[in-house]
């Protein structure tokens, strides 16, 4: 018994040596050699001691290519770089901090000073470069686009959509940024970019805008007509993913055609005048600027906005914006209503009518029918009122004239109007017989006891006729 026991303990002895030596045999192991997945300028040398690590990277080349590459293609290629050889002592010195049986915490990428400089390179001027040649790449990469929808002949089609080939910039900066120390290509390998929620929330937008614009009534009130305009009818073909457009050229055409039925400015009208009751044709010279005439391609940029802009309700009511002349009467059925001036040149007498009733009968004196100082015929507004006023122009002979008024209402841009005119003899007003002697620069002068009559009872954009 006494035996069996002793043998144990020799047994248990011995095994206790075996571990003791094996452990210092594993420690040792540990101090003399690099912790696994450690790296020298970029080469593995875990596993291995100072002297086997010196002798690799004494054997690989000492040259750096500092060629870059994305999802394994070629993406830029930096200036190659020769290393200074590595020494034993260097070595060593990284085996301090290196070494054990398992990975270190810390970065096992170790750069010796040899490798400075090629570090540094790659931190910098390589980095500048591969962001350089990464937007390069994206503005060659197809982007990535959800589901787009568009019309093509008034009908809504979808185009499907597109993973795409270009990558996050900056993703991909920080896997290079990863890769810098290890002294050796670098190989970026990144996912493409997706399209974001943002763009498939506008794409679904473009899609309701489309189908409202398309769907979309607009009433276009002008000339005292309502005209149904469908958005059907102009609103036709877009780009994908793209807001509605509009098709102008079709819009023009449409109100090229409203515009030469409705409009007034320029045309020739029959009026019945209040007067005598007698019919003239007048808007027959070019001074005439009573009326409207719409800005064709400015109103139908303004019609298109209102079809696009998803804020404008279907069968809301759009008034005329743009137009030429005036439009004073772009509102009513009849160009001319019965509040009005009419100036009979023949017998020189002026009628002021308000809302149908005579307000004055004034005996005038005006320019001549021919020539420089012609009173020109034709339907025309009052441009403004002003009260006193200073007129001047030119005679004649060349000089120059400058005469006080009470009243002032011009009628046309070039400067004829109605005003009074104390210059004048009282003989002369209504009396045609005069007018080779006192006519006027082409305005109708009024006498200075009547005038204020015709201020009072006049106002700016009431249409003014004057025939023979």
């Amino acid at each position: 018994m006494a035996k069996k026991n002793q043998g144990l303990k020799w047994g248990l002895l011995g095994l206790c040596l075996i571990i003791i030596i094996a452990g210092i045999f594993i420690w040792r192991y540990g101090q003399t050699h690099f912790a696994p997945h450690t790296t020298i300028n970029g080469q593995s040398v875990g596993r291995l001691t100072a002297k086997q690590a010196t002798n690799k990277l004494a054997a690989t080349s000492t040259k750096v290519t500092n060629r870059v590459y994305l999802n394994g293609k070629l993406l830029t290629t930096g200036k190659t770089q020769t290393l200074a050889p590595v020494t034993e002592t260097q070595v060593r010195s990284a085996l301090k901090t290196h070494h054990g049986l398992f990975s270190s915490k810390q970065n096992n990428a170790v750069n010796l000073s040899s490798s400075e400089s090629a570090v540094s390179y790659r931190t910098n001027d390589l980095k500048a470069q591969v962001s350089k040649a990464l937007t390069a790449y994206n503005k060659q990469a197809t982007a990535a686009h959800p589901t787009y929808y568009y019309l093509k002949n008034g009908q809504i089609k979808t185009q499907a959509s597109t993973k795409g080939t270009q990558v996050d910039v900056q993703q991909a900066l920080n896997k290079y940024q990863k890769q810098i120390k290890q002294l050796k290509d670098v190989k970026i390998t990144i996912a493409y970019k997706k399209p974001t929620q943002t763009q498939i929330t506008s794409a679904k937008k473009v899609k309701q805008s489309l189908e409202q614009a398309r769907k979309k009534t607009l009433v276009y009130h002008v000339g005292g007509k309502n005209y149904s305009l469908k958005g059907s009818d102009y609103v036709v073909n877009s780009t994908p993913g793209e807001k509605a457009t509009v098709d102008l050229t079709a819009l023009e055409n449409k109100l090229t055609k409203i515009n030469n039925s409705d409009s007034t400015q320029g045309k020739s009208l029959s009026v019945k005048l209040l007067n005598n009751g007698k019919t003239v044709t007048t808007n027959n010279t070019s001074e005439s600027n009573y009326g409207w005439s719409l800005n064709v391609q400015s109103e139908a940029k303004m019609l298109a906005n209102k079809f696009i802009n998803s804020n404008v309700q279907s069968n809301a009511k759009v008034d005329m914006t743009n137009y030429s002349g005036q439009n004073i009467s772009y509102n009513r059925s009849s160009a001319i209503g019965s509040t009005r001036v009419e100036i009979n040149l023949t017998t020189l007498h002026e009628y002021i009518y308000v809302d149908g009733k005579l307000k004055a009968n004034i005996p005038v004196m005006s320019g001549t029918l021919t020539g420089g100082n012609k009173t020109p015929t034709g339907l025309f507004h009052i441009l403004y009122k002003q009260s006193p006023s200073t007129l001047t122009g030119k005679n004649d002979n060349g000089s120059n004239y400058s005469s006080k008024v009470n009243y002032w209402e011009p009628i046309t841009e070039d400067g004829v109007g109605m005003h009074d005119s104390s210059w004048q003899p009282s003989k002369v007003y209504g009396n045609p017989e005069y007018r080779s002697t006192y006519h006027s620069h082409g305005c109708l002068n009024n006498p200075p006891s009547k005038m204020k009559t015709v201020w009072e009872n006049t106002s700016t954009t009431e249409p003014v006729i004057i025939y023979e």
